[in-house]
């Protein structure tokens, strides 16, 4: 998780924790969701995201892993094209490392894809469309 968290705003790389008690996460001293921006907090779910596939490489049988990751348009929050396909780029090589699929939901293409990376075109557009 620290290695997407790096790329958050306000260089909170190496703070981020996990409260044993509750399962909160805190960058510093406070819950994320008090620290972080916009921007920041999508990134913070997407370094989320990426650590949960290492789940069954670190914990093995003792972890129901589902081996599915799926991101719901990560291209918000004003978030640089480039930044966001770095980050999809690096959990994609994550999933295929552990053996697990991403989806992700998106109107942004993804440039050169990599292997292992199929893009699928929707055939219609859904969003805007009169009622029939």
């Amino acid at each position: 998780m620290h290695d997407i968290a790096s790329m958050l705003p306000g260089r909170v790389a190496g703070n981020v924790a996990i409260s044993a008690d509750d399962l909160t996460f805190y960058v510093g001293t406070r819950p994320w969701n008090q620290v972080l921006g916009a921007e920041a907090r999508v990134l913070f779910f997407l370094a989320y995201g990426r650590a949960l596939l290492f789940l069954v490489r670190d914990l093995g049988d003792d972890c129901p892993y589902p081996g599915l990751l799926m991101l719901d348009n990560p291209f918000q929050q004003g978030i640089a094209s480039d930044v966001v396909h770095e980050v999809l780029r690096d959990i994609a090589d994550a999933a295929q490392s552990n053996g697990a699929q991403v989806i992700s939901t998106q109107a942004v293409p993804v440039p050169r894809l990599s292997p292992g990376i199929e893009q699928i075109t929707m055939p219609n557009t859904y969003i805007g469309e009169p009622e029939s």
